[in-house]
Formats: C-alpha cells, structure tokens, sequence
C-alpha cells in the first residue's frame, strides 16, 4: 500500500514505525589508534577508559584520558586476554594465560604500575573466560572449571585468594552481592547465597532447571529466572521463598526492577511486568521475536530490542506501545541510555543512536573492523574495533 497508508495503518495499530535509515553520521570528539586488535567493550570510570587488547606481545591493557583519548598508560601482561578488565576503586583487574599459567593481576588505576599478581598452572583455573567482578569489598573470579574465586582487592600482593566455591563443574552465572552475601545462580539448578568473607553457603534453593541470567536484588528479595521459564523469589537474608512465576520460555536475562515492579523478558517472546512483593503479574507484551536483553527503564517506557530488528518502547505502567523503530539489522548488544538517546550496536560494524522519546533515528557510526558494544561516558559514547582504534563519537 501507499507509504502514507501504511504509516496511518500502524498508527491505529497502537505505534509509530520509524526508519533507521534517516540518522546522520556523529560527531568524533577523539579517535587513538593503538594497533592492537580490540574485541572486549571498554570500561570506564574516573575520567578513563581502559581497554584489553588480544595481543600476546606487547602491551595489552590500556588506560585512556577519556576527553581527549591521550594514552596515559600501557601495560603488557605477555599473554591472552580475551575479556574486558574490571575496574574497582583504585585499581584494575586483568585475567591473562600463557599456556598452562594463569593470571590474575591488579594494576593500579593512575598508573598502570603492578599491585599484585596471582598465579594457577592448572588449566581449569584460567579466570579469562568469564567477566570478574567487585563487590563487598572482594573481587570475583570464574574459572574455566566453573569454581568461584574471591580475592582481596586492595593490599599487597597476596600469597592466596580469600577462598573458593568448588560446584560440580557446572557454569555460574555473574555473582551478585547484598548484606554481606555473594549471590548467583548455576546450570546445576540451584541459587546459591555464600558468606561474601569466608566462602560459607548460607543457602541454596533448587528450581529444577538451570540458570544462566544472574539474579538481581531489591528490597531484601533476591530475583532470578531460570532456563525452565520461571521466576523465583527469595529473601536474601534467609533464602526463604517469597513467590514464583511461570512464562512459558527460558529466561537467559537478567530482571530490571524500578520501583515495585519487576520486568522480564522471556524466551516465549513476551515482555512481563510482575508486582515486586507477590509476583503478580501487572501486564505482558508479545514481540515479534525473541527478545535480546533485559529492558531499559527510561521516561515512563520499557524498551526492548527484539531478534527480528525491532526496537520497542512500551508504557511501563500498562505495557501498550510508546513508539516501534525498525532497525537496519539485528541488535547485538542491549541499549544503553546516553542523553536523551538510545544506542545499540547493530550487527558486526555499526553503533547506532535513537531518541528515547520517539524511536526516531538519532546517528549511527559505521566501521570497517568490527566494532564493539558502545560504552556510555561523560563526553559520548565510547567504542573499540578489531582494527585497534578507539574513540568516542556522539
């Protein structure tokens, strides 16, 4: 049908459809190309931005000055890395290997200089898998064995990690903490609360399916879904159970929790908003596939980015459409909120911008190499390539 019919079409159908293609180049506030293939998103805090490289020889983490992207320092771990480091108060933590050696650093955030270093020569203890973690004062580690480790992140150099959580060998989710507890899930099926100081298991709770999304806290409960397609609810403090939900899809995101509702994003291609105290549900949404990530929270709306390129804004209130934007592909990474904008990586090379309020195409940034997922900071929006280049556009 005519253009002017189809927009009125959808327009009675409770959205407004936007077209991707009408966004303009950004502006590049700085551009450093370092020469170094880059495939992990950077971190930022403090005014810098710090990014690994997979290089083996040479340096391979860096420090940048976040406005002008002025390297202030470099570091050279002489092996792999394959994540992004964690950045912590005062320092930064890089997992490395070289062969059958695996590391655990922490160098300081200002300088670059070595604080400590932890060494394991067993292959299932490589840490540079998974994402570490700060929390409760301690730093988190994964192993490849899907053992969890805890270290003391500031102080001398240590003779030992803190302690460690053996599973049966089945993978954790990211660890959470609250109240003195570290909590996650597993693909064992159960949810796990440990005494953040000593390792200690204060309690489990069997579900009957695994979890691959990490749990997430609010008001003393504890939130997670599970590969099974059901919410639980647990206090934090006890592991009592609060409530449950069924949907009918695994859930492999994390909940978003604003106030007393939780929003969940199922593998049944449904948007749910549930009561945070009883798990009532308060409404539910279909898409038209699959959704990516978790919802982003912003301007009364829960925006989700869909498997088919849709980009959904719903009213987080009675989960009716805001706005619909059709993407120029499929999303590869969650929303982020920078301004008054959404951006998203969208396939391999481009890092697109749209208007939080309206869909409405904002920028997008196409590049040769791969690009990474884009990373919010003061002055835009931080991203790296596979060609070595860092920069922040906006």
């Amino acid at each position: 049908m005519p253009g002017s019919r189809w927009l009125f079409v959808l327009a009675l159908l409770g959205f407004t459809p936007c077209l991707a293609s009408a966004s303009t180049p950004p502006d590049i506030a700085w551009s450093t190309r370092l020469g170094e293939p880059i495939y992990a998103a950077p971190r930022f805090s403090a005014g810098q931005i710090y990014v690994t490289s997979t290089q083996s020889t040479g340096p391979n983490v860096f420090a940048l000055d976040a406005r002008s992207g002025t390297i202030r320092w470099r570091y050279a771990t002489s092996g792999s890395i394959t994540v992004a480091p964690t950045v912590g108060t005062t320092q930064v933590f890089v997992a490395s290997d070289i062969g059958d050696t695996h590391f655990m650093r922490a160098l300081d955030a200002k300088t670059g200089s070595l604080v400590w270093q932890y060494t394991r020569n067993k292959p299932p203890e490589c840490m540079c898998s998974h994402d570490a973690h700060v929390g409760n004062g301690l730093l988190f580690a994964q192993t490849d064995g899907h053992s969890l480790y805890a270290f003391a992140p500031v102080g001398a150099m240590p003779s030992q990690r803190i302690w460690q959580f053996k599973g049966d060998g089945a993978r954790l989710t990211d660890p959470v903490t609250s109240a003195g507890l570290v909590l996650f899930g597993s693909a064992d099926h159960d949810l796990y609360a440990l005494d953040a100081k000593t390792g200690a298991v204060r309690w489990t709770a069997r579900t009957g399916y695994g979890f691959v999304a990490a749990p997430v806290i609010a008001g003393g409960i504890a939130i997670a879904g599970n590969r099974g397609g059901t919410v639980h609810a647990y206090a934090v403090a006890t592991g009592k159970p609060a409530w449950n939900f069924a949907t009918t899809g695994a859930i492999d995101q994390p909940a978003v929790i604003q106030g007393d509702r939780v929003f969940v994003v199922s593998e049944d291609r449904t948007v749910y908003a549930l009561d945070l105290k009883t798990g009532h549900p308060l409404w539910q949404h279909s898409l038209a596939d699959y959704g990516l990530s978790a919802p982003v929270l912003a301007g009364g709306a829960a925006i989700v980015a869909d498997r088919a390129g849709d980009l959904v804004a719903l009213d987080d209130t009675t989960g009716k459409t805001i706005w619909r934007t059709v993407l120029a592909g499929t999303p590869f990474s969650r929303p982020i909120l920078w301004r008054n904008d959404l951006v998203l990586k969208i396939g391999d090379h481009i890092v697109a911008a749209y208007a939080a309020s309206t869909g409405a195409p904002t920028w997008d940034y196409t590049a040769r190499a791969v690009v990474t997922d884009p990373v919010a900071t003061p002055d835009g929006i931080a991203l790296a390539t596979s060609g070595g280049q860092v920069l922040t556009v906006r």
